[in-house]
């Protein structure tokens, strides 16, 4: 029986010490599968400030048209485009073939002065925004085309702008009022503006804006439903001039 004791303890001290009782099994590790993001390919905007003049003047020379019908809550106004201020035309042509006035509102109606229409409404304008970029149009102020009632011309920032760029989207309607000859001289001194004989004979006897004279690229004219825009200038606003109530541009059509 003595014998048998360290035989018994050899053994097991053999059998626990084997090199494969102490062999960690390790799991094989699974492969990591990483999903690739899409790659985002970043879309330039098609204008800026360097680049508005040569595009809207190619634009121009394919898209002549000069006449647009702009419909609105209120009714239906027609108005001529100038061809000699050819930026500003084909810039709002461009727009109305791009349905962008498409649910525009009236941001701003001020009765005896004007209604300015053309401010983006929903997202669909925003996004619009963003493909065209940041830009204005540089101005095409003629003295021949003044604020008389009737007058479309663009609005713009004063602040920081003084090259009187116009804003690309915003634009507005003239109702006006009369002016004096002695108001006229307050005018032009305020404004470094001289008026022109023919501004002074339709200032003194007819209704129009001519304190902003010299200040916006008038660039076209109503030639039909002229009688929708006092409808405009009519309603209740906010103390920005803002109209309680939304009145939108339903739709601009392109007629020739």
């Amino acid at each position: 029986m003595k014998l048998i004791v360290p035989f018994f303890t050899l053994f097991v001290f053999t059998f626990c010490s084997s090199p494969e009782s102490k062999t960690e099994v390790k799991p094989i590790p699974k492969k990591e599968i990483v999903k690739k993001k899409p790659k985002v390919v970043k879309k330039e905007p098609l204008f800026n400030d360097e680049n508005v003049e040569e595009k809207l003047l190619a634009y121009g020379k394919e898209n002549t048209e000069t006449v647009v019908l702009i419909k609105t809550s209120f009714g239906d106004i027609k108005v001529r485009l100038f061809k000699d201020t050819p930026m500003h035309r084909a810039n709002f042509i461009m727009l109305a073939k791009a349905n962008y006035f498409d649910s525009t509102i009236f941001s701003r109606v001020v009765p005896n002065f004007m209604a300015q229409a053309g401010s983006g409404y929903n997202g669909r304008h925003t996004d619009f925004k963003r493909d065209m970029g940041a830009f204005t149009i540089p101005a095409e102020i003629k003295q021949e085309h003044f604020h008389r009632r009737g007058a479309v011309a663009m609005a713009r920032e004063y602040r920081g702008n003084p090259d009187k760029r116009s804003s690309p989207y915003a634009f507005y309607f003239v109702e006006g009022t009369p002016f004096s000859n002695e108001t006229l001289d307050i005018y032009e001194k305020k404004n470094g503006y001289t008026y022109s004989t023919e501004q002074r004979n339709y200032y003194t006897k007819k209704p129009g804006a001519a304190h902003i004279d010299g200040e916006h690229t008038v660039f076209g004219e109503i030639i039909s439903g002229y009688d929708v825009v006092p409808k405009l200038t009519a309603v209740d606003t906010d103390g920005q001039d803002w109209p309680r109530v939304d009145i939108f541009i339903l739709k601009v059509e392109v007629l020739q």
